[in-house]
């Protein structure tokens, strides 16, 4: 009994000697559990971020993020700029900053009309239906809309990197006759051709044929009533 006292220190000073000793893996699986903050410093305003494969806003983001320690990925991207990829990493009750600045190297081109699903053509290719927004290298280019039945629309635009350009296109139908699509209408019908010319006519040798036939059967007898044999009989 008088030992036990000496038998407790032993134990308490061999839990902390096991505590201090513990592995660094165990160490970093415990703090792996903590959470870090992702700050993004950019001029590029308009851009949409993506974390681990997950939209995270646009930038500037209001706030930074709260992401679990370890690391992540981080995709950066906007029409006409180039694309930032990168592997960041966060620690515990930490703010990892980030600065990701995109370098612009295409136009912008908005492109609406006034008939839906008029092809449309950059420099002889062709891009889509609009409406359409699409990249455009920079430099002069050369836009032309079309649809069958409709006047082509021509148009050069100046493609600036990083800008964004809106291009209305109110395209005019050609005259009625001048293509396939659009066929004159058909020739009105002749006076012959008329059903009303057809069912008069019709009327007409109906009633001529009325007017002969009944007087016939009212002025005849019928012949086997007019059959007199006393009369062949006197002959």
């Amino acid at each position: 009994m008088a030992n036990r006292p000496w038998t407790i220190r032993l134990t308490l000073l061999l839990t902390l000697t096991g505590l201090l000793l513990l592995p660094p893996v165990e160490a970093d699986a415990r703090q792996s559990k903590g959470f870090g903050k992702l700050e993004i410093s950019s001029i590029t305003e308009g851009a949409q971020v993506q974390v681990d494969g997950k939209e995270v806003g646009t930038l500037p983001l209001k706030r930074p993020l709260r992401l679990s320690v370890g690391k992540h990925t981080i995709k950066v991207t906007k029409r006409g700029y180039t694309e930032y990829l990168d592997v960041f990493s966060i620690k515990a009750r930490d703010t990892t900053v980030l600065d990701v600045d995109l370098l612009p190297f295409a136009g912008i081109f908005s492109i609406t009309c006034n008939e839906p699903q008029a092809r449309v053509f950059v420099d002889g290719k062709f891009v889509g239906n609009a409406p359409i927004e699409t990249e455009v290298l920079i430099g002069l280019r050369k836009v032309k809309v079309r649809k069958p039945g409709f006047y082509n629309f021509f148009q050069e635009v100046d493609s600036v990197a990083g800008k964004s350009l809106d291009i209305e296109v109110a395209l005019k139908a050609m005259p009625v006759g001048t293509t396939p699509y659009r066929p004159p209408p058909p020739p009105p019908p002749k006076w012959y051709e008329k059903w009303y010319v057809w069912a008069g006519a019709a009327g007409g040798v109906a009633a001529i044929t009325a007017a002969i036939v009944i007087p016939v059967i009212l002025t005849s007898g019928d012949p086997i009533e007019d059959f007199n044999p006393d009369y062949y009989h006197k002959q």
